[in-house]
Parts: structure tokens; sequence; C-alpha cells
């Protein structure tokens, strides 16, 4: 897609909101202990150091590996937020003003939409997530994220609300068609005069079960309130309607709370532990292992007052960080490199920041929380700025505002 120079400024600008260093008024919170899931043997959990930064100043500015070339995949994506792979070999994308476009195994974009819902999609709200169903060959479903408002008799914006919706594609159909919208899970804004701070992210889990990352909505109090649903990562079973995993700790639909925003997460390929990118302000972005009723702690008034790390920040009742940035950096997409075009890679780390466009990594010890090495891939003018992904031919896709780009070995 051709753009002018003020159009690539103003999306610039809107994704800059959505790892945006904000915080606003809220509503109420509690102090009820959370009942924790036993943690996996060997966690790591007991040996975390309080000092265990990750700062970029701390990253070796190098690679290690085999020589990389960053390769355009596909332009002329209007602001794709998320990815997922189908099972056939091609890559599903979202758009953030509710189009959902596929590109074929050969890397060929369908010039149609398969799908478009209509969205709200001011500041950082719009189409925000996508997973392909495990059965989708039999059934063609596909599950996504957005965000939809309701106006008044004035055309003023009354309600927002956060929805999961499925819909059914055509898969014998060329091109791919898709339709028969169905609303799996809705719940309001917890402050509708916002538009940052949504999460966004949906998956499916080594189990089955579909997992949902809802951000605070700028909202500072609700993350901490496990009746709020808002700063959580959620865990279904999926339906129309879902229906909270009985394996659930509290036995509603929570999985693991005390997010400001968990923008993105993934799944060990191992050991199927969660990890999960977390947006702070202007300290404490975080790189978190997710466990089931587990509390993240985000701060009560969701200030900085204290940059760094201490015990008292981090009282019994929270689950510490693998890693912090302070200043922040904007982790945004993680996922963990499966392939087979760079062995020594394998299940490393990935992850892309917003704020320099690059792609960091980190190598984990045995216990999956201490950090054993850490770098970054340079991926130049392609910024790698909003979702990553392991693609099914081992080269690893990146997508920033304008389209998807892939590292591959130099020759």
């Amino acid at each position: 897609m051709n753009m002018n120079k003020s159009t690539t400024i103003g999306l610039v600008l809107v994704l800059a909101m959505i790892i945006s260093a904000c915080a606003g008024p809220a509503a109420g919170s509690t102090d009820e202990e959370p009942v924790l899931a036993d943690l996996a043997e060997g966690s790591g959990y007991e040996e975390f150091d309080v000092g265990q930064d990750s700062g970029i100043d701390d990253l070796p500015l190098l690679y290690e590996g085999p020589p990389v070339l960053i390769e355009e995949y596909v332009l002329g994506i209007a602001f794709p937020t998320r990815m997922a792979w189908g099972p056939n070999g091609e890559l599903f994308v979202t758009e953030k003003a509710g189009s959902v476009r596929v590109i074929s195994p050969e890397g060929e974009l369908q010039p149609e939409a398969v799908f478009e819902v209509e969205v709200d999609a001011s500041g950082e709200q719009g189409l925000l997530g996508i997973a392909i169903s495990p059965d989708y060959n039999e059934t063609g479903h596909v599950w996504i994220y957005y965000t939809v408002s309701v106006e008044n008799n004035e055309g003023e914006i009354s309600d927002v609300f956060h929805r999961i919706g499925r819909f059914t594609v055509d898969t014998t159909s060329d091109p791919l068609t898709g339709g028969d919208l169905e609303i799996a899970w809705e719940i309001r804004d917890a402050f509708t005069e916002s538009t940052i701070l949504n999460g966004g992210d949906i998956k499916f889990g080594p189990e089955g079960d579909l997992y949902i990352s809802v951000g605070s909505t700028n909202n500072i109090l609700v993350h901490n309130d496990r009746s709020e649903p808002h700063g959580k990562i959620h865990r279904f079973i999926p339906g129309i309607p879902l229906e909270p995993s009985p394996e659930n700790i509290n036995g509603d639909s929570v999985y693991a709370y005390g997010f400001r925003n968990a923008y993105g997460f993934t799944f060990h390929p191992e050991t199927g532990v969660m990890y999960a990118t977390e947006n702070g302000p202007d300290c404490d972005d975080e790189i978190n292992q997710v466990w089931p009723g587990a509390d993240y702690g985000w701060r009560e008034d969701g200030l900085c007052e204290d940059n760094n790390l201490s015990e008292e920040d981090y009282p019994e009742r929270f689950f510490p960080p693998v890693v912090y940035y302070t200043p922040p950096v904007s982790p945004t997409g993680i996922t963990f490199y499966t392939g087979d075009k760079f062995p020594d890679w394998q299940n490393r780390m990935l992850f892309c920041v917003y704020n320099f466009g690059e792609m960091y990594w980190l190598d984990l010890e045995d216990d999956g929380f201490t950090v054993e090495r850490s770098g970054i891939i340079r991926t130049g003018d392609a910024n790698c700025a909003v979702d990553i992904l392991t693609g099914p031919d081992g080269y690893i896709y990146f997508s920033d505002i304008t389209g998807i780009h892939r590292v591959v070995p130099a020759e």
C-alpha cells in the first residue's frame, strides 16, 4: 500500500498510544488473598533475584548465531495488529480497522478480506486479536477480539464493549470467505473515556482452552480486583457462549491477574508454561512467566514513584517478572522459536519492542525463569513493532504498521 507522509505519521502516533505510558481514575480494589496453584517444581520463583534487570543497556547489541537477512514478506496491509497461522500454511492477519486478511502459503495476499467486522478503532481500540480453532479444517472456525461502541441519542459514545466473536470460513471457496459471526463473550469497558491499554491477544493453549488478555483500559484499580474482568488473562472452554475452564483456580474465568496491560502472550513449546509481555507507564515493562491464580501486582495507583524493583515492591502475594525494563522499551508480540532454520535458537524467546523497533531475545535456563543470555536482532527499517511468530517454514515473521517481514538465514 502506498502511504503518504501524513498518513504514516498518523499511524505511528496511534501505534505509539498502544504501548503508551498512561494512568487514569478507576473503580475499587480488593485486598483478598489469591488462591495460587502449586507451581511446577523448579519454576525458578524461589530463586528470583529482584535485581534481575535486563534493561537495554545490559543487552549485547549483536545476536549470537548465523548472519541473518530481513526480507519483506507482504506489504500493503493497513495496521496489522495480530497474526495467526492456519493449519494449511496460510497466514491470517487482522487489520485494526476491522478486516481479516489472509496470505497464501506462497506469500500472496488475497485482495479481498476474508471477513470484516464493524469496530470502534479509536486510539488503541479496534480489531485486536485472532485465533484459529484447532479443528479449523473441519469447522472453519476463527475467533477474534474486537471493540465496539454504542452511541446515545445525541450521537455521543455512551458505552464501549470488548467482544470475543467467532466466525466461520468457507474453506472450500476461492478466494476464502467468512461469515456467520457469533458473540461468545462481551465485557463493558472499565473506563469509557479512555481508548488505551486494551490487551487484545487471544490464543488456544496446549490443552485446547482459549486464553484471552484483557487490558486495564487505563482504569488503575481494576487489575487488582478479581471481580473485574479487566487487567487479567482469562481461560475459557471454547464455545458459544464461552464458559470458564473448570481448571481455573478460583472458579471464574480469571487465569492470572494484576496486569496493567498484558499486550501479548505465548506458551513454551516444551513445558506449556505461559509467558506474557507487560506494558508499564514510564517504568517496569516486563516479561512475565504466568501461573494460574498468580497476582502480578501492578501498583494500586498506577504510578512509578520508585523506578527500581525492591523487596517491598514484591511482597509475598506478588509473582515477580522474569525481567523488567526501566526505562520502558514497550514489548509487544512474543513467541518461542520452534523452527529448523536456526538450530541454535531452538526454544529461544523472541519479542518485539516498539520503542526501538528491534527484536529482543532471551535464552532461559532449565527452570524457565532465570535468564541465561540475552540480545538483540537488528531489523533495520523493518521495525519489529507489533507481532511475531515462527512460521511453518522455520523462518521468523514479524509485523510493523504497514506489513509483514521475515528473518531468514543469510547465504
